[in-house]
């Protein structure tokens, strides 16, 4: 009964953080601006999605499929209605996101090449598989680093969407204890790097109080704000 409740209540959360950023990305569209909303987390997702999907059929693991084949679907679709809304002065952003999809393209491509024309064997394969996508992984999760900082050094924690991090410590928990239980360290091994991040973030939401900026009259609604910055830590929650 264990070995199905925790693989699949992963499932639900996975497909639950990667879906909580659609609305920040329908208020973005309708908007047609960005806003606070960071894109480079979605190019992100598309490369993470893609690299575990490939790990996840190589194996071959219904559970890691089930929860980042909706993921991948979404983060093309996030990333296709996103990339215009990026303002043409902004070359910066661009070219992070352009280097994101490309790299991770190309690296998935290098490595499938030699994987087929070496005539790798099958534990060879899967086990470089899935050391490229927890290296994705690990990005993802080293992301919200710059917000701890900016946490710590402003004595504010509003930045830190409670509700979402702890969802993401509980998913990360789900994978961690799955990935021990049928021995892959590609499993366990990042999501228990994501698990001890997010549980740090939920450290700081408890050490520092929450003060949110006063908002201008351009600026957009608490709705929208609090979207935003959900929206950053969702794409980063979800190994598996």
């Amino acid at each position: 009964m264990a070995s199905l409740f925790f693989p699949v209540l992963g499932v639900i959360l996975s497909n639950a953080l990667y879906f909580s950023s659609t609305p920040a990305i329908v208020q973005a569209s309708r908007r047609g601006t960005l806003g606070s909303l960071n894109p480079l987390p979605l190019s992100l997702m598309v490369v993470s999605t893609v690299s575990w999907m490939c790990y996840a059929l190589a194996v071959p693991n219904g559970f890691i499929v089930a929860s980042n084949l909706p993921g991948a679907v979404a983060a093309f679709a996030f990333v296709a209605i996103v990339l215009p809304l990026i303002p043409t002065e902004n070359t910066a952003t661009r070219r992070s996101v352009t280097l994101v999809l490309a790299g991770g393209a190309a690296g998935l491509l290098t490595l499938w090449t030699y994987l087929v024309f070496a005539k790798v064997p099958h534990d060879r394969l899967v086990f470089l598989l899935g050391a490229f996508a927890s290296g994705i992984c690990i990005l993802l999760f080293a992301s919200p680093l710059s917000t701890v900082r900016e946490v710590v050094a402003t004595s504010n924690a509003a930045s830190i969407y409670g509700p979402l991090t702890a969802t993401q410590c509980t998913n990360c928990a789900m994978w961690t204890v799955y990935g021990i239980g049928i021995g892959d360290i590609w499993v366990y091994g990042p999501n228990g790097a994501g698990l001890t991040l997010g549980l740090a973030q939920l450290l700081l939401k408890l050490l520092y109080p929450s003060v949110e900026p006063r908002m201008r009259k351009d600026s957009p609604s608490d709705d929208d704000a609090a979207s935003d910055t959900a929206s950053d830590v969702v794409l980063l929650s979800s190994c598996a």
